[in-house]
């Protein structure tokens, strides 16, 4: 069952100085550390989230988010954590949510929590609301299990079950690639509701929906049936 001191959070951050600080801060107050992957910011990210009370690794070189977050999770794997917190650097999750997550871990055994957004088509931006759709659609029937929110990048991962899996991940593909692989693996996986924000200006996805969705289910084939 995770407790709060074995519990890492990975925040990836590319350019997020404006709302790093806030995540991290936000962030502590439900985990025993907080670790940002810079993956080459050049904004001074990395240096306000020290200042905010992160752990940094720093990235001379933009790489991609699976490749900063692969780091992180290289870095906990031989730390006394036995969970980490998987969460985006730019504001679009909130650490108010983290308890839900870490409750369902509690309540479930669950070796993967998925944070589970709920998809109003109403509020939300076309392009994003079908690449989610699309994407846990496609999810759900590789790994044969209803998938609410495939792409959702806030989740919390019993890190033991990560030790025999290999991830190959260099951008946005990283959680499709988790998923599938731990549940190929056997891993229960289970679903937590969180709230939904969509950040303006500076704050805002770096994802492509539309590019990066196909790039994501085409992996998504690759991960299930090639077993890469």
């Amino acid at each position: 069952m995770p407790v709060a001191d074995e519990i890492c959070a990975l925040i990836p951050a590319y350019n997020e100085a404006d709302v790093i600080a806030t995540v991290v801060r936000g962030v502590k107050e439900h985990v025993g550390t907080v670790l940002v992957i810079d993956d080459g910011s050049d904004d001074g990210t990395a240096e306000i989230a020290r200042a905010a009370g992160a752990e940094c690794l720093r990235r001379q070189h933009r790489q991609g988010k699976g490749c900063a977050l692969r780091d992180g999770l290289a870095h906990l794997r031989s730390s006394h954590f036995t969970h980490a917190l998987l969460i985006d650097g730019d504001g679009q999750h909130k650490p108010e949510d983290v308890p839900s997550l870490i409750k369902a871990a509690n309540d479930t055994g669950a070796d993967l929590v998925i944070g589970s957004r709920y998809f109003d088509r109403a509020r939300m931006p076309r392009e994003r609301y079908l690449s989610n759709t699309i994407g846990s659609k496609l999810t759900s029937w590789l790994v044969g299990r209803n998938i609410r929110d495939s792409q959702c990048g806030f989740r919390l991962i019993r890190l033991n079950c990560l030790r025999n899996i290999r991830l190959r991940s260099k951008k946005y593909e990283i959680e499709m690639e988790i998923l599938i692989k731990m549940s190929l693996a056997g891993c229960r996986v289970e679903h937590a509701p969180i709230s939904m924000i969509y950040p303006t200006g500076s704050a805002r996805s770096k994802m492509k929906p539309v590019r990066d969705t196909i790039r994501i289910c085409l992996w998504s084939l690759l991960f299930r049936f090639l077993r890469l």
